[in-house]
């Protein structure tokens, strides 16, 4: 079986970037295909709901709704339509399927209908799967507007790579990243140490500061004074750390001015990481500033954003407990606001953004600095049918 993406379709698609125009609703990639309206027939094979886990052993596990039929799956390390350029692995009736891929590689997956070849979906495991980097993760396969979705396998966000492993740092070379932009300040850096980078990727370094609260959680757990620790971080004092962070994400020229940074790089097309310490608050605004930019609306970005809490849970867990057994901390939950992420804390950057230039297209323009080609380039490199 032949897929190719078709001119049209190509056509549709710059049309909506460039005019605003609604490239319609079919979906040959993403996580989610609408069915055509014209014909019911075909619809009863369109699929909708994709979602992929991989395991450690490279286990993948694919369900969907929609469709009915036989489903083919292809499976690719290439993120482009891996029907045609990976190989089929199975081909199930229902709406799930199981199979096995080799766990030292990113996959992708494309579903699609035996009846209705335009009506698969492209799919992959939201994490990448690094053992010791647990927040590495690819922003694509969000919908967005105009019936386009954020491409697979092009941006992803992270947590500090300093303590990749070997297996680690070769897997993380097999998604062709071309930038890895390390947003940590240069205590965080001195005190952690460097990123660790595949051979062939350029370290970028575009320091944005935390608001202090490495610096905090630092002082906080060197008192070992509980009734110091209640004082510093209790009575909503850790949350106004991060919700002040966040703020001056956008209210401060020069934190503008590195993420801007990182943004064009990625509208030029470079593959790009990015990466702070734990990789949801920094790193959190940037896929934010991204997802918003390319049309993917609140409610997703927002979902996104609070993944952190998941893709951390375990680690943030081992922290806790190590506090509490080495006698550092008699309640390490008062560190959970510095650990995670909240929706206020994402809540407070786009209410600056609003407070400071109105609205969220003159914060891109006059925040920064992004003009009219730099953004149509960065939805063309994010975006797909």
């Amino acid at each position: 079986m032949k897929l190719r993406r078709t001119r049209a379709a190509t056509c549709a698609m710059v049309a909506a970037l460039s005019l605003g125009t609604t490239a319609g609703t079919l979906m040959v990639s993403g996580t989610a295909v609408a069915a055509p309206s014209s014909s019911s027939g075909v619809s009863r094979y369109v699929l909708s709901g994709a979602a992929a886990e991989v395991a450690a052993d490279g286990t993948a596990t694919l369900t969907w709704t929609g469709g009915t039929g036989a489903v083919r799956v292809y499976a690719s390390t290439n993120p482009t339509f891996p029907a045609l350029t990976g190989t089929q692995v199975a081909s199930v009736t229902g709406q799930s399927a199981t199979v096995k891929v080799d766990p030292t590689k990113r996959w992708y997956f494309q579903l699609v209908p035996e009846r209705n070849p335009l009506g698969g979906v492209v799919v992959a495991s939201r994490g990448v799967g690094l053992q010791a980097a647990s927040n590495t993760r690819d922003i694509g396969g969000y919908k967005a507007a105009y019936g386009l979705t954020v491409k697979y396998g092009q941006v992803f966000r992270s947590d500090a790579l300093t303590k990749l492993t070997d297996a680690d740092l070769a897997k993380l070379g097999t998604l062709g990243v071309k930038t890895v932009a390390d947003l940590r300040t240069d205590f965080e850096l001195n005190l952690n140490g460097p990123d660790k980078v595949p051979a062939g990727s350029e370290l970028l370094r575009a320091p944005i500061s935390d608001g202090g609260m490495y610096g905090k959680l630092n002082e906080v757990i060197a008192s070992k004074d509980p009734v110091k620790q209640q004082e510093l971080l209790g009575n909503g004092n850790a949350e106004k750390l991060l919700l002040d962070a966040n703020r001056s994400f956008v209210n401060d020229p020069a934190q503008r001015a590195q993420f801007a940074s990182v943004i064009k790089r990625i509208a030029n097309g470079e593959k790009v990481l990015y990466n702070c310490s734990a990789g949801k608050d920094r790193t959190g605004w940037m896929t934010a500033v991204l997802l918003t930019a390319v049309g993917v609306d609140r409610a997703t970005v927002t979902q996104d954003y609070l993944l952190s809490n998941t893709f951390l849970k375990a680690a943030n867990d081992r922290t806790k407990m190590g506090l509490k057994y080495a006698g550092l901390m008699q309640n390490p939950d008062l560190l959970d606001p510095l650990l995670g992420v909240q929706q206020q804390y994402l809540d407070a950057a786009f209410d600056e953004v609003t407070k400071q230039f109105g609205t969220f297209d003159r914060f891109l323009r006059d925040g920064l600095d992004l003009d009219r080609a730099t953004l149509a380039k960065l939805r063309l490199q994010l975006l797909t049918v």
